[in-house]
């Protein structure tokens, strides 16, 4: 991940070197507020070592996202841009042998800050990538857990925030387009994907999830989402050459 995110920042600084060689200052600052809807599953790596069932993913189990950014886009259409976003995620783990279903819901409440680089193209076509810090302020479960005579006993609300990492990285990309681009106010819709490249999941302790511990003391465990993003974005300032030649920023009125 180090490696990666290396990689990003250099590209980035790179970008930003060849936009002011080929034009000069940034063409433009905006600032946008913007909200995603998708699923989000916790990838375990070991779900295929449960023997006696079938370790199961609820694929459409939600996420959420609300926040704002600020970006700066150059001359030849290369940008950079930070994101806070009040986050949730509520995946869903499933076992199932045939005769029963014991199902583990988690709701996640994070807050995320993005490091995105942005490519914007001729009719409003955009791409980015980079990474999102996150940052997990409680993580909860409900359950079902049967005893010993096989009935179900439901165990709701548990929090499980210390089973594991409170800070993860993810790598995100995204696609979109933007069906309505004015003078400085722009609408813009697309997908975007995150997926955690290490598992932010704590050695020694139980997942808490029905017949995964028994047979995966260390699982890997990996937060994947995919949304669709709605941003609107309004363009205030840019930057601009002063009497004395240096550059400042120029606010639009």
């Amino acid at each position: 991940m180090k490696k990666i995110l290396t990689i990003i920042l250099l590209t980035v600084i790179s970008l930003s070197g060849y936009a002011q060689r080929g034009g000069g200052a940034p063409n433009w600052i905006s600032i946008a507020v913007k909200g995603g809807y998708g699923n989000s599953i916790f990838f375990c790596k070991q779900a295929k070592d449960v023997s006696d069932g079938k370790f199961e993913y609820e694929p459409m189990a939600p996420s959420y996202s609300v926040g704002g950014r600020l970006g700066v886009v150059f001359v030849d259409k290369i940008g950079a841009s930070v994101e806070y976003l009040s986050a949730g995620y509520k995946p869903k783990n499933t076992f199932n042998n045939g005769d029963t279903k014991l199902s583990s819901n988690f709701d996640m409440k994070a807050s995320d800050l993005l490091l995105l680089a942005r490519y914007t193209g001729e009719y409003g076509f955009y791409a980015e990538f980079g990474p999102k810090f996150t940052t997990a302020k409680e993580i909860t479960r409900d359950s079902e857990e049967a005893d010993i005579l096989g009935v179900k006993i439901p165990a709701n609300g548990v929090d499980v925030s210390d089973r594991f990492n409170d800070k993860f990285t993810s790598l995100v990309f995204g696609l979109g387009i933007t069906p309505y681009n004015g003078d400085r106010v722009l609408v813009s819709l697309g997908l975007r994907a995150s997926y955690c490249m290490n598992s932010f999941y704590k050695e020694g302790l139980a997942y808490g999830i029905a017949k995964l511990d028994a047979q995966a003391l260390n699982p890997e465990i990996k937060p994947f989402s995919v949304q669709a993003m709605l941003e609107v974005c309004y363009h205030f300032a840019r930057f601009g050459s002063a009497t004395c030649g240096k550059q400042k920023i120029i606010f639009f009125k």
